[in-house]
């Protein structure tokens, strides 16, 4: 191996450490002060598509959105698109319309429309994170950083509710998520 391959692949290796620090460091930031409520995997006909895990400031589940800040992170284990997580949250909320008070649908659109516009596609390996803040807004993270921000409060409570509500689909996730799982 030549000097310059030597000095070229060292450099490749450094950088790649450096990105995978930068990352952890990224999203690590926003989950200084929070606790893991608890952390479950969503499987879909046997195929494995995330794990998630919620955070909050005590570790313990409470439902009310003052409650204080508020944490859904999400590893994907499968590639998605971001078309794809836009089309799977709008047909979520049309499910739990009513479960969620979610009868605006121009206040709802324009949700649809903020995601649309800063969520990434995603690949294996690749988090995003969503932080509620109590009665406040709710910034979503990826792996570099600050993805967007829906200043409606009201969104994190409908968003959250995907997974947290008690008509969820992922009613397994659900219960691992919020600590009743055994």
């Amino acid at each position: 191996m030549t000097f310059w391959n030597k000095t070229f692949g060292i450099g490749l290796a450094c950088g790649l450490l450096a990105c995978v620090a930068a990352t952890a460091t990224a999203l690590a930031r926003p989950l200084d002060d929070l606790v893991e409520v608890g952390r479950g995997d969503m499987r879909w006909f046997g195929i494995d598509l995330y794990e998630a895990r919620l955070l909050n400031g005590d570790g313990r589940y409470r439902p009310t959105a003052d409650a204080g800040p508020l944490a859904l992170e999400i590893t994907y284990r499968r590639n998605i698109s971001r078309e794809r997580l836009v089309s799977t949250t709008e047909r979520e909320w049309r499910r739990l319309a009513t479960e969620l008070g979610l009868q605006d649908e121009s206040r709802v659109a324009g949700w649809l429309e903020a995601l649309a516009g800063f969520w990434p596609d995603v690949a294996p390996g690749d988090r995003i994170l969503a932080l509620q803040e109590a009665e406040g807004p709710t910034r979503f993270y990826g792996n570099d950083g600050l993805l967007g921000v829906i200043e409606d409060p009201a969104f994190g409570p409908a968003f959250l509710g995907i997974w947290l509500h008690p008509e969820t689909r992922a009613s397994e996730l659900r219960a691992a998520l919020i600590g009743a799982a055994q």
